[in-house]
Parts: structure tokens; sequence; C-alpha cells
């Protein structure tokens, strides 16, 4: 009888592979799927999100009334209230934007006894008379869209687009994160594209490289926006530290993250009365606050009533001073001037938060800086939308693999079809809605009634007139037609300019006014890009294919058989 003898067990090292392997499979199907269930979303937060960045200049190009606004005098804060009291003598409350490099127009909210919703003032910086510009959501809508899908001027879907925006921004980071595990080779993949392949693997390369290059800019932009609005969606540790009498004191907590004393705060009723403000000492007030603080700008003033109802004015350093956010403040005393508190976050958790806030929104960087944020976001978009388009080409490639004909010959799957007229209305529907959006401004009567709403339907018709045209061709006649309209309606916002207003390019450039000028010069690149991307994937395009492989015998004339080697 002879022993036999039990199979050996698998090499340490090799299980350990094999474990290793398995689990960089397991991330790479949470990363494929991460970013395809809600990746059409995410382009277009992370596109809305890079237009933000000037958000500013969208505004002024929006309202060209304001176009060669004086530089304000140093009286201006005074100037205006003069003139807003005249107007409105009943103001309980108002909150002025102090004009800057980027804005020379002063921008005034304020409410009074009847009313309460702010209303919004644009006034010359010089003479503090209003401006009667067009109504517009502006840039702000970019803005709004990016964290809370904004439908309607008045914030409609609001609560709720937050929570959708932030469920598909902790699918972004799960992506990024199962990402980094899946790339075996991350730091080649930094210098590797090779778009003369074809295909998928050309398809691949720019995914990786677009998503390795600034990888640390992607995770900040992510991670930050999840920590903008903790409160929203994580409340039950402020409901544990933060429990008063009535329950939790959100004001409390709120008061400590920006370094505010709780009883300052005051929350102001629908059905509260409030007397009118008296006259305030603005110009002491403001030359305190500058002396304080050795010159630095000031980027805001408040007034109101504190919860003993006396007049207070709220002094507010200017964003671009520093990169936390929020900024300085300093409270006078309205009537008498005297300096009642300098507020500022300074622990820990306030600053930290400060400073992922104020790393999110960039409003600390000056223009150059500001154009490498945005060279950023659109490669952070680039980086979504070839992802989205890899998936398709992928099950593509697989389907000739089985024996599938040309996509000529050959009806789509229901999910590939799917997923490929969604792809031509986000990637390439959303730079046509944004266009027809801003053309929108020029076109729309200015009497209109609604007129920003009105804006917002072209923005979202155009939308759906490219899903429309997606679901009837998820093929290259789809992508181009798209693409080549969103092209001429970028490349024809400088022709309305000049059709329209009188802030074109034949007064900016010889003026050296490069504010209003780069915005016109960049519509034009942005339609030359999308149309020369129109004119690549044209039905009948012949597309990249790989050379043919030599046989090892013919590599060289001394070369040896293959039997041989």
């Amino acid at each position: 009888m002879t022993a036999t003898t039990p199979p050996s067990a698998p090499a340490p090292r090799a299980a350990r592979e094999q474990a290793r392997e398995g689990f960089r499979q397991a991330m790479s199907w949470l990363h494929t799927w991460a970013g395809l269930v809600l990746g059409w979303l995410l382009f277009a937060i992370f596109l809305t999100g890079t237009l933000s960045f000037f958000k500013t200049e969208i505004n002024l190009w929006m309202r060209p009334e304001l176009h060669g606004m004086p530089a304000p005098t140093r009286d201006v804060a005074e100037r205006a209230i003069a003139a807003m009291n005249h107007k409105q003598p009943d103001v309980t409350q108002w909150i002025m934007r102090m004009p800057d490099e980027r804005q020379n127009a002063i921008t005034l909210l304020w409410r009074d006894t009847g009313n309460g919703r702010f209303e919004t003032l644009l006034m010359n910086p010089q003479t503090g008379q209003t401006v009667d510009a067009r109504k517009t959501m502006g840039g702000e809508f970019f803005y709004r869209f990016h964290f809370e899908l904004r439908t309607a001027q008045k914030g409609r879907w609001a609560i709720e687009g937050r929570w959708v925006v932030g469920v598909a921004t902790m699918l972004m980071f799960i992506a990024l994160l199962t990402g980094v595990v899946t790339h075996r080779r991350i730091f080649k993949d930094f210098f590797t594209f090779r778009p003369t392949k074809g295909g998928q693997r050309a398809w691949l390369d720019a995914h990786n490289v677009t998503g390795v290059l600034v990888l640390p800019f992607y995770l900040m932009i992510t991670f930050s926006g999840l920590m903008i609005f903790h409160t929203l969606y994580m409340p039950s540790g402020i409901a544990a530290a933060y429990q008063g009498p009535k329950g939790v004191d959100s004001q409390t907590y709120f008061a400590d993250l920006q370094g505010e004393k709780p009883e300052r705060r005051v929350r102001r009723n629908p059905g509260d009365k409030v007397e009118p403000l008296p006259a305030l000492a603005l110009g002491p007030i403001l030359e305190q606050a500058r002396t304080r603080w050795e010159g630095g700008r000031i980027g805001g003033i408040q007034a109101r009533r504190d919860a003993q109802g006396t007049p207070v004015v709220e002094v507010t350093r200017h964003e671009g001073d520093r990169l936390q956010y929020r900024p300085e403040r300093m409270l006078f005393d309205g009537t008498t001037g005297k300096l009642l508190e300098q507020t500022d976050a300074t622990t820990p958790a306030a600053v930290t938060y400060g400073v992922l806030y104020g790393l999110h929104l960039g409003r600390f960087a000056g223009p150059g800086m500001r154009w490498v944020l945005v060279g950023f976001g659109l490669l952070g978009s680039l980086m979504i939308a070839t992802g989205m388009v890899l998936w398709s080409v992928k099950r593509a490639a697989q389907g000739q693999r089985k024996g599938a004909a040309a996509e000529a010959t050959v009806r789509l799957p229901l999910g590939q079809r799917l997923v490929a007229s969604l792809n031509i209305a986000s990637l390439a529907g959303l730079p046509l809605a944004c266009a027809v959006y801003m053309a929108s401004n020029r076109l729309i009567p200015l009497d209109a009634p609604e007129r920003p709403d009105a804006e917002l339907s072209y923005f979202f018709g155009a939308w759906g007139v490219a899903l429309l045209w997606g679901v009837l061709f998820p093929n290259r006649r789809g992508w181009s037609l798209v693409l080549a309209l969103a092209g001429a309606t970028w490349a024809a916002l400088p022709v309305l300019n000049v059709l329209t207003t009188a802030t074109h390019l034949g007064v900016s450039l010889p003026a050296g006014d490069w504010l209003w000028a780069g915005l016109d010069l960049s519509f034009l690149a942005t339609g030359a890009l999308l149309g020369w991307l129109a004119w690549r994937l044209r039905p009948g395009r012949p597309l990249p294919s790989k050379a043919p492989r030599r046989p090892a015998a013919m590599a060289a004339p001394d070369a040896q058989p293959a039997t041989q080697a």
C-alpha cells in the first residue's frame, strides 16, 4: 500500500498575487459602474462648475449696460446708501458688495418693512445712481446649477438638487479612489498617450492621461464639495453636540464655525416687524476697518438690527485677500461708529473647513490662477467624457469580436444605444445648451416678462433637442451635428455682440479692455475647437486603424524561424 502525497498548497506569494488581482478586479468593476451610473450628471456638474470660476465675468457679459463703468471713488459706499435711502426710505436691512477689479458696479441688496425678500440694485460707483441693466441670472445660473441643479430663477428644487449632486459627488470620489487602485502603472500612464492607435486603446490612454494629470485637484474638488454641505449630508454629529433646550441649536454651531458670538446672529421670520434703519456713520466705520486691516480691501458691508434692536454695521474683508473662506469681519455700532467686536474663524476645525471651502470656490485666485483652475476643470470634464465614451467603444469592440457587423448595418443593443444617446446629449448637448443660453441673452427683448426664466427655457430646450437627436442618431451623425451646432453658436456670440451692443471686439480690443475682449476671444476659441471636433467626427471619415504587424520571419533578412527562436 503506497502513501499518496496530498496536493501541495499554493505558494504564499502566488496566493497574495491572486488575492491582489481579485481585489483589483473588484475595484475596476466599482470604478466602471460608479462612473457610469451618474457620469452624465457629473459631466454637467463639472463643466458648469468650471464656468463658475468666471461667474463674475459672465455676469458682466450678460449685462452689457455695465460696460465702461468708471473707477470707484473712496466715498462710493456713502453715495450709494444716500441714493438708496432717497429711493427707498424705509429700508430695514441692506447688503453691499463693494466694487473691485472684476466688477466696478456696486451690487446692493435691500429689503424694507413690507418686503420679506431682498431686492437688487446695480449702482454707478461714482454717482451712486441706479444703473438700468437687463434682468438675467447670468453666470449665477452656472454656479447654482452645478451644486443644486437650479431650473428656475426662484430656486425651485434646490434642496432636492443638492442631495442629488451630493450622491453624484460621492460616486465620483469613489470612482477616483478605485481608479487609483485599478491602475497598476499610474505613473507610466501619465506619459502615455497614443491617439494614432485608434479605437479602445486611444480612448483608454486619453482617459488615463486626463485622470492622472491633475488627480490631486480632482480629489480636492470632490472632497471639498462634499464638506461644504456637511450639515445637510451629516446632521447627526451637529444634533449630538449642539443640543439646546428647544432641540438642535444650529445657530450656535454656525456661529462657532464662522467665529461669531451666537447672540449676534439674528434670523428674521416673515411676520416679524423691524424698524427702519436710521442714518449710519459709514465714513468713520470704513476708515477704522481699513486702518485695522492695514490697508486690506473691503469686500462687503451689511447693515441690520441685532437681537436687541441696535443698528449695527458689519464690514467684511475682501475674499481675495486670503485663501480661507469666510473672510474676517468687524462689527460696529451703526450710530456711534464704535467697534463692537472683530470676528474670525481661528479654531483648527473652522480653519480646515474654511480652507477647503476657499479652495473649492477659488475666489482667492487672480486672473492667471483662475485660468489654471479653468484648465483643471476642463481636464476633469474630459476625464469624465472619455470614460463615458470608452464604455461604449469597449462594448462595440466586444460585439465586433463576437461577429457583429459594422454600426451602419446592425442596430445597437438597447443598453449600448441608451448610453450612446445620453453621451451625445450630455457631452455634446451641454456645450450647445450653454451657448444657446448666452445667445438668448442678446435675442430676448429687454422688456420681456420673466426674462431670466425665459433664458433658462432656451437652455433646457436646446439640451432637450440634443437629447432627441442623440436618440434618433446614436452614431457619428448625431455627434457631428450637435457639436457643429454648438461650435457655430459659440462662434456667433461675438457677432451678436456687434449687432446688439456696443461692447464688441471692435471697441474692447483698441481700448485694451481685456476683461471684455477676453470673453469674446474665448467664445471664438471654443467655437473653433467644437467645430474641429465636429469635422473629425463627420460621417464617412475613416477611423484610424492599427498598422498590420509583420510576421517574425519578415522582421529582418537574417531572422530565424519561430521554431528556432
